[in-house]
C-alpha cells in the first residue's frame, strides 16, 4: 500500500538500525515515519535474486537491511546512508520538542569526524575474521584484538572521545557517529556477541563505554525510549 510517509525497513533489534530510527524520529516524531520491524521468517521467505539489473525496484534492492522507503518511490539502502538523510530532516516549524540539533553537523571538520567513526565501525565489523575453521578463526581474532584493526580503529576512537573531552566524539554533542557506537559496537561487546574478544580487551577502552553508556542517557534517547519504541 502507498503511503506518504517514509518507511524504514529492518528487524526488531537495535544493530545498524538504532542510529536511523533515532534520526527519524528526532526529526518527525513518533507518527511522522513508519518503523517497520520485518521478521527474520518473513525476510528468509522473501526471493533475492542474486542478479537482477532492475534490482532498485526489488522488495529489498540489496538483499539486505535497513532500507528506507521514500513516498517519492526511492528505496534508500546502507545505514549510515539513511540514518544521515534522517539527520537533515526536519522543518525548523514543526520540530518535535525533544529535537536536538545537528545529529550530522553542517560543520565540515565535526562532519568529517563523525564520519570516520561511522567509518569505523563499519571496517571493524567488515573485517572481522570469519573463518569456517573454527580453529583458524579462534587464531585469527586473537590477532584481531592485537594487533589487527579492531584494535587500531578502537584506538582511534578511544583517542577522539579523549581529544573531543567526551563524552560523545564531538564533546558534549550528540551526533549519529555516538549511535552508532552504541549500536551496533557496545551492543555487539555487552552482549557477548563478539566470539572471541575478550572483557579484558573491552576493558581497554573505557571512553568508548562510556560514550555507549551515556547515549542511552542522553534526553533524546529518554525521549524515544518513552515514546515505546523498544530498539
Amino acid at each position: 500500500m502507498a503511503t506518504t510517509l517514509p518507511k524504514l525497513l529492518y528487524f526488531a533489534f537495535r544493530g545498524r538500525g538504532l542510529a536511523a530510527r533515532v534520526s527519524l524520529f528526532n526529526a518527525l516524531g513518533k507518527e511522522g515515519w513508519i518503523d517497520e520491524r520485518v521478521s527474520l521468517p518473513r525476510y528468509k521467505k522473501v526471493v533475492k535474486p542474486e542478479s537482477d539489473m532492475n534490482r532498485v525496484h526489488g522488495e529489498y534492492v540489496t538483499n539486505n537491511l535497513p532500507q528506507l522507503n521514500l513516498p517519492c518511490g526511492l528505496k534508500l539502502t546502507q545505514s549510515h546512508a539513511i540514518a544521515r538523510y534522517a539527520a537533515k530532516l526536519g522543518d525548523a516549524s514543526t520540530r518535535p520538542s525533544h529535537y536536538c540539533t545537528d545529529l550530522y553537523p553542517t560543520n565540515p571538520r565535526d562532519a568529517a569526524l563523525v564520519d570516520e567513526a561511522i567509518a569505523i565501525v563499519d571496517q571493524i565489523l567488515l573485517l572481522t575474521p570469519k573463518d569456517i575453521d573454527p580453529v583458524l578463526k579462534e587464531k585469527n581474532r586473537v590477532l584481531y584484538q592485537k594487533s589487527g584493526f579492531l584494535r587500531v580503529g578502537m584506538e582511534v576512537l578511544e583517542g577522539r572521545i579523549a581529544q573531543s573531552g567526551g563524552p560523545y566524539i564531538l564533546g558534549s554533542k550528540l551526533s549519529i557517529a555516538d549511535l552508532y557506537i552504541r549500536a551496533p559496537l557496545c551492543d555487539l561487546f555487552e552482549l557477548g556477541q563478539f566470539e572471541g574478544v575478550t572483557k579484558e580487551f573491552v576493558d581497554e577502552f573505557p571512553l568508548i563505554k562510556a560514550c555507549g553508556d551515556a547515549v542511552m542517557e542522553h534526553e533524546l534517547l529518554k525521549a524515544y525510549k518513552e515514546a515505546g519504541f523498544k530498539s
